[in-house]
């Protein structure tokens, strides 16, 4: 290796820290008298030595630590060890990896953001007031009109602040997310993203349900809606990511279209395969809309007997086969 030595304090993947070693020998340990000082209680005061030896290899030596040392790839522990470009090594909870002078990086990543970049919606602090209000007004209003009988404070309160505490959870798990790979919590912007999410979730019913009506629309609804929803769960996995990885867009989105493609594919196996499924169930609207919101005509019962047609001779062909 060269005369100068990179010793990098790796976090996962990612380097915590880097140390320039520019004379040898150097120590390493939790002791204020070494060299490179590490913040971790299972590595001993002074734990290892980084020295060049008589015939010009730079070593590393164990200086009789409590719990060891240990090459990483393959795991093994060491007493010493010849340092070679790359080598990495475990003492404690903390891995070291040691590079030359000459190593050479990566391209440089290109900055998708614009020289002078915007705020985003959901990064302001009065969307995030503005989401989680209008969250719990929407489930407010949505079990108040399910409730036909006397009117039940303990349910209603309840599927009034459960989707609240929903979104604050879902955000404490992505928040702990990109405090472990960012350093950041970013709780507020994941808080504003899992509650439009679940606004979108529960605005796409009705909202189909009245174009539905108005429109007079079939079964080619349920395709966009599903669409919709997809896209909803997307767009929100999407700025999850984006706030916990380093990744680009790109390779976010792709991503995400691989594990969408992967779901749908396990989810409609049995469709795939031919084997259709069979259900008792009756699907039908389920509200009740006043005739003014009706823009197209409704169906006639004459136009529904024709459209059942061909369903009713095929049904006949098939009676006849058995």
């Amino acid at each position: 290796m060269d005369e100068v030595i990179f010793l990098e304090v790796l976090e996962g993947d990612a380097v915590q820290a880097r140390h320039r070693l520019e004379k040898l020998p150097v120590t390493v340990g939790r002791g204020y008298t070494n060299d490179v000082i590490l913040d971790d209680p299972k590595i001993s005061a002074e734990h290892l030595r980084v020295e060049r030896r008589e015939d010009g290899a730079v070593v590393l030596r164990d200086l009789g630590s409590v719990n060891g040392t240990f090459n990483v790839q393959p795991w093994a522990r060491l007493a010493e060890m010849v340092l070679t470009p790359d080598a990495r090594v475990a003492l404690g909870d903390t891995v070291l990896r040691f590079r030359p002078r000459g190593f050479v990086v990566e391209d440089t990543v290109v900055n998708e953001a614009a020289a002078a970049p915007r705020e985003r919606l959901f990064e302001r602090p009065r969307a995030f007031a503005l989401t989680l209000q209008a969250l719990v007004a929407v489930a407010f209003i949505s079990e108040r009109v399910t409730q036909f009988q006397k009117t039940d404070w303990g349910d209603l309160l309840l599927g009034s602040v459960l989707p609240l505490g929903l979104t604050l959870l879902w955000a404490g798990g992505w928040s702990l997310a990109s405090r472990i790979a960012r350093r950041s919590f970013f709780f507020r912007v994941h808080a504003t993203i899992g509650g439009m999410v679940l606004l979108g979730f529960a605005l796409a019913p009705p909202l189909f349900a009245l174009l539905s009506f108005s429109f007079s629309l079939g079964s080619g609804l349920g395709i966009v809606r599903t669409l919709l929803i997809l896209g909803l769960v997307g767009w929100g996995l999407y700025w999850h990511l984006r706030y916990v990885t380093r990744w680009r867009g790109r390779r976010v989105v792709r991503g995400l279209v691989i594990a969408s493609v992967g779901v749908l594919v396990l989810t409609n196996v049995s469709v795939l395969l031919g084997n259709e499924e069979f259900s008792e169930a009756l699907e039908f609207p389920r509200s009740l809309l006043p005739p003014v919101l009706r823009v197209a005509p409704a169906h006639s019962v004459d136009s529904f007997f024709e459209d059942v047609t061909p369903l009713a001779e095929d049904v006949d062909a098939l009676a006849k086969e058995d």
